[in-house]
C-alpha cells in the first residue's frame, strides 16, 4: 500500500503544473486537523490537482470564511496556511466547505514569504494512512449504529408521512437558511438633481437609500426617500415648500410552493405642502399576501411577478373642510393592493423595472368597496450601468388619486420625471 501512495505521489509530483488548480476550480472538503498559528489539514490532495504554493479562498453555506496558502500536499491530503480570518466561528471538523482557487489573487507579503520554505519535514504527524484507517473506522461505525433498524426511521419516511401543512412549515421556517440569506445584503443610495411634476409645475430634488438581500429563500427590502419641492400656484403664483418622507419594508419568503411566494408589507407616509399635511401620518399594514410567479431567468433583473395582499390603511390629513381648514381628520379601512411587477435586462449596461399598482378602498363598516378612494400607480425605471457599481437612472412614474383630487380641488392625476444617480454595493 504505501508503495502505492509513494509512487502515486511521484508521479503527481512530475504533473504538477499540468493539475494546478484553475481559477474557476472549486472543490469541496473538510477539515481534518488543526494545528496552532491557523494551519489546518484539509481531505484534499494531490488527486484533487492540489499543489504546494495554491492560494484558495475557503467558504460555507453562511459566506466566506478565510483565505490559505498550501504548505504541503499529499495524495489525499494537505496543509494550509489560513490567513484573513472572517467567521473563525464557522470553522469547525463537522461541517462541509467550499473551496475556490484564487491563484491569481495578491498575497500579502508577510504570507507570500511562506511560499519558498519546503515545511514537509515538520508536517509529518498527519498522513494519507490516517485518513484511510479513518474511512475504515467511520464505515464500521455506520454499519454497527447509524443504518436505520426500519424504514420509518429513515428521514426521507418521516418527511413524505407529514401532512402538506407540515411540509410547507418545514421547507419555510428553517434557521439555517435564515441566517444564510440574511447575511447577504446590498446598499444603494441615490439623488436625483432634477425632477419635474405636471402638478403646479413642480420642481423637485429628492434623495434616498434602499437596503436589500439577495436569499434564496429569505428576502427583504428596505426603502428610504426623503424628498424637498418648490411649488407655484398657477392661479396666484405664490410659492410653497413641500417635504415628503416616504418609507417601506417589504418581506418574502420565496416559494413557499412551487409558483407561490408568501409576501409582508409595510409603509409609512408625510407630505407637507405649505402649513397642509396630505397626508400627514399614514401606515399600511399587510401581515399576509401571496406573490405569483409568472416569469423568472433571475430574482433580481429578468422576473415578472403579480401579487395581492390585504392592506390596513390608517390616513390622517389636513381637511380643508375643517374649522381653520387645517384640522385633521383620519380615514381608517383596507386596501386590496394588487401589484404586477416587470423587471428586464434590455441590455449587458441597460434594465428596465415596470410596476403597476391598483389598490381600491374598502370600508371596515360596511365592507363597501368606495370607488372614489382608488390608488393608481403606474411606474417604469431605465437604469444604465456606468460602472461596476454606479448607475444612471431615468423614471417616469404617473399616480391617480381621486380623493385627494376632490379634497383640495386639484388634478387627481400627477406624473413624475426624475434623473437620478444611484451607487450600490455589498455590505
Amino acid at each position: 500500500m504505501r508503495f502505492i501512495l509513494f509512487f502515486s505521489a511521484l508521479y503527481i509530483g512530475f504533473l504538477s503544473n499540468a493539475l494546478a488548480l484553475e481559477s474557476s476550480d472549486s472543490l469541496r472538503l473538510k477539515i481534518l486537523k488543526s494545528y496552532n498559528k491557523n494551519i489546518l489539514v484539509l481531505s484534499r490532495g494531490l488527486e484533487d490537482g492540489i499543489i504546494v504554493k495554491d492560494h484558495i479562498k475557503i467558504t460555507s453555506e453562511d459566506g466566506f470564511i478565510a483565505r490559505g496558502i498550501c504548505l504541503k500536499a499529499t495524495l489525499l491530503t494537505s496543509h494550509w496556511k489560513i490567513y484573513r480570518v472572517v467567521r473563525p466561528q464557522l470553522v469547525s471538523k463537522d461541517s462541509i466547505y467550499t473551496a475556490y482557487s484564487i491563484n491569481q489573487s495578491e498575497i500579502p507579503s508577510d504570507i507570500a514569504a511562506l511560499r519558498p520554505v519546503d515545511f514537509t519535514p515538520y508536517l509529518k504527524d498527519y498522513s494519507d494512512e490516517d485518513v484511510l484507517k479513518g474511512l475504515e473506522m467511520q464505515q464500521e461505525r455506520i454499519a454497527k449504529y447509524d443504518l436505520p433498524t426500519s424504514v420509518k426511521e429513515t428521514k426521507n419516511f418521516q418527511y413524505n408521512s407529514k401532512s402538506g401543512v407540515q411540509k410547507l412549515i418545514d421547507n419555510t421556517f428553517q434557521d439555517r437558511k435564515i441566517r444564510r440569506d440574511l447575511s447577504k445584503n446590498y446598499l444603494n443610495i441615490f439623488a436625483s438633481p432634477y425632477s419635474v411634476q405636471t402638478r403646479f409645475d413642480q420642481k423637485e430634488v429628492h434623495y434616498g437609500a434602499k437596503l436589500y438581500n439577495k436569499g434564496e429563500k429569505y428576502r427583504y427590502e428596505l426603502n428610504a426617500l426623503e424628498a424637498q419641492r418648490r411649488i407655484i400656484d398657477p392661479v396666484t403664483q405664490e410659492g410653497y415648500n413641500s417635504k415628503t418622507t416616504h418609507y417601506d419594508f417589504s418581506f418574502q419568503i420565496n416559494r413557499a410552493t412551487q409558483n407561490l411566494s408568501i409576501i409582508t408589507y409595510l409603509s409609512y407616509d408625510r407630505q407637507k405642502i405649505g402649513e397642509v399635511y396630505y397626508p400627514h401620518d399614514r401606515y399600511q399594514v399587510g401581515i399576509f399576501g401571496l406573490k405569483l410567479h409568472l416569469w423568472e431567468e433571475d430574482p433580481k433583473n429578468n422576473f415578472a411577478d403579480l401579487s395581492y395582499i390585504p392592506v390596513f390603511d390608517s390616513l390622517e390629513y389636513s381637511n380643508p373642510n375643517s374649522q381653520d381648514g387645517t384640522g385633521l381628520t383620519e380615514l381608517v379601512g383596507v386596501r386590496h393592493r394588487l401589484s404586477l411587477n416587470f423587471y428586464n435586462d434590455m441590455s449587458d449596461k441597460l434594465h428596465n423595472k415596470t410596476s403597476i399598482i391598483y389598490s381600491p378602498f374598502m370600508d371596515i363598516a360596511s365592507l363597501e368597496l368606495e370607488n372614489d378612494f382608488v390608488n393608481f400607480n403606474f411606474s417604469t425605471m431605465f437604469s444604465y450601468n456606468l460602472g461596476s457599481k454606479f448607475f444612471a437612472d431615468y423614471g417616469v412614474d404617473y399616480e391617480q388619486d381621486q380623493f385627494r383630487g376632490d379634497t383640495y380641488n386639484i388634478p387627481p392625476t400627477n406624473l413624475t420625471q426624475t434623473v437620478r444617480f444611484r451607487y450600490e454595493f455589498m455590505l
